[in-house]
């Protein structure tokens, strides 16, 4: 199991339902990425469902640790960005999506023994007492491809309440 899977098992409170662990995924080899034609690159989307009432609180989890470890993963080169992305709701079968464009077509893959020390030294916080266990779960993560011409795009912390 990859570190960004571990810290994302860790992070869910090991839920048979993570997404990287246990629910179905589209993902493509990255021998299939790197002969297809022109450059691209992986990004990650990462389906989240909050527990009734718990979006913003989700959100303030996945900033104060994820985006945490991933602003560290963009300043040191590893990601090009970070998103938070969610329906306004609790309704659906999915509320909120977490999406990280990498560099190239090895997404993770590439960057796997760089992120370990970022994981490492990592502590949990936990904005209103709450862990991702409280705040609700990683049902699946899928692996897509932006090919050229790329957008730039960084993420920017949220002032929601």
């Amino acid at each position: 199991m990859t570190s960004r899977r571990k810290v994302l098992r860790a992070l869910s409170g090991g839920s048979a339902m993570l997404g990287l662990a246990a629910a179905p995924t589209a993902t493509v080899a990255n021998e299939e990425l790197s002969s297809a034609t022109g450059r691209a690159r992986v990004v990650t989307l990462t389906y989240l469902q909050a527990k009734p009432g718990r979006l913003a609180q989700l959100e303030r989890f996945v900033r104060a640790n994820w985006f945490a470890m991933d602003e560290i993963a963009v300043q040191q080169g590893l990601f090009v960005s970070y998103e938070w992305l969610d329906a306004g709701s609790d309704e659906g079968p999915w509320n909120a999506i977490v999406m990280v464009t990498y560099n190239d077509e090895k997404g993770f893959d590439g960057i796997q023994q760089r992120w370990v020390p970022i994981q490492s030294a990592h502590k949990e916080v936990r904005p209103d007492a709450l862990g991702m266990r409280d705040l609700g779960q990683v049902l699946e993560t899928r692996k897509v491809l932006e090919r050229e011409p790329f957008t730039s795009k960084r993420a920017t912390p949220s002032r929601r309440g």
